[in-house]
């Protein structure tokens, strides 16, 4: 069977999801503006996740949710200020100040 004649028995669909998450339970896959993909084989619905993502641990949310809780500061100036500084203390002391 030729790739055209195996896409159109498929019949594939363009998604557009603003986020995909991937939950493993300890961490996270976050896909933010990927490209999906649905098609339908055999009455099953496939999906194919394309673009870039970052990885989350629980460990990495609990040390954001302390700097937000310590410091009032968004989740996202949260996540900068551990990526810059590396150290959940440092971070808290450089928004404080």
């Amino acid at each position: 069977m030729d790739m055209r004649a195996l896409a159109k028995q498929l019949k594939t669909k363009q998604l557009s999801p603003a986020k995909v998450i991937f939950d493993f339970g300890s961490e996270r896959w976050v896909f933010d503006s990927p490209q999906v993909v649905e098609a339908n084989m055999m009455g099953n619905k496939i999906f194919q996740v394309i673009g870039n993502f970052s990885v989350e641990k629980d460990d990495e949310t609990e040390d954001l949710k302390l700097i937000v809780e310590k410091t009032g500061c968004s989740m996202e100036e949260a996540k900068k200020a551990l990526k810059e500084h590396g150290d959940v203390a440092e971070a808290i002391l450089h928004l404080m100040n």
